[in-house]
């Protein structure tokens, strides 16, 4: 994940003392907090060249900035068409939908609509993901869809599979996750240690933390077919990683059994979004369903 660089980042001169600010208002009252995400872009068209690589680390290191700017939501990356089928896209932590840029020029767009959702990937995962839900469902209600497909990066596989479970509506038919850390992040235990500087989103990637323990023990509706692709750099056992995370968090015991199907192909964890094999395979999924 690109956000492991980021703490060195983090270190350097003012960037510490608005991360402090940014962080106390949050910790001071996270519920009030939290009240303040606005469902905004909810129907927006946007170019993919409009989500500044600076606006995804802001999200992260100050996700509070980020939601007063009022920059976060599902964007559509072109007008609505009922004929097409939504395909949501889900960016991981520090980043923006820009990094789905290979997939989604990629993507057969007589077939399917490009949707992304643009979130301060700093705040806890549980609340981005009830924050995507409250958003699909007001689209749900404006354009009534009857299918939606799901694909989360790193982090934003868990955003996706935690939206997916919080949603009480049955049109999301397939998730497809890559480099999801399903079991944690060791480094994420150092990163939470920092007190008040702790983002709470590494809060919820120690491993074995209570968010994790949620979604590891959660079902998906039955009509939902996930597939989990991982990456790996060498052998692709659980002690090899795609450089960012391991195999063994990857491929979680329980969400691996649940999946509907397991890709593995070497490759890192950035490189797994840019690769002419992930995509054709996850073009045969979209396919498949659809």
């Amino acid at each position: 994940m690109r956000a492991l660089l980021l703490v060195a980042v983090l270190l350097q001169g003012c960037a510490f003392t608005q991360l402090a600010e940014d962080l106390s208002e949050f910790y001071s009252d996270p519920e009030a907090r939290a009240g303040q995400l606005v469902v905004a872009g909810g129907a927006q068209v946007r170019r993919l060249d409009d989500f500044a690589d600076s606006y995804g680390r802001l999200g992260f290191w100050r996700p509070l900035s980020f939601v007063k700017e009022k920059r976060g939501g599902v964007y559509l990356l072109e007008p609505y068409d009922p004929a097409k089928l939504p395909v949501l896209f889900i960016h991981g932590a520090g980043g923006t939908p820009r990094d789905w840029r290979y997939f989604i020029e990629r993507l057969d767009r007589t077939k399917y609509q490009a949707w992304v959702y643009y979130y301060p990937s700093g705040l806890p995962i549980d609340l981005s993901a009830s924050w995507l839900n409250d958003i699909v469902t007001r689209l749900h209600a404006r354009y009534g869809f009857q299918q939606l497909a799901v694909a989360g990066h790193s982090m934003g596989g868990l955003v996706a599979h935690r939206f997916i479970a919080l949603n009480s509506q049955n049109y999301v038919k397939v998730l497809a996750t890559f480099a999801t850390p399903w079991d944690g992040v060791p480094l994420a235990r150092v990163a939470a240690s920092l007190g008040a500087y702790a983002f709470p989103s590494w809060r919820d990637l120690v491993p074995d933390s209570s968010f994790l323990r949620i979604v590891q023990a959660e079902s998906l509706p039955p009509a939902v077919k996930h597939h989990l692709f991982f990456g790996y750099r060498e052998r692709g056992d659980s002690f090899d990683s795609d450089g960012v995370i391991s195999v063994a968090s990857q491929r979680e015991g329980r969400i691996e059994a649940a999946a509907a199907q397991v890709h593995g192909f070497r490759t890192d964890h950035s490189g797994i979004l840019d690769d002419a094999a992930v995509f054709g395979r996850f073009a045969g999924v979209l396919a498949g369903f659809n």
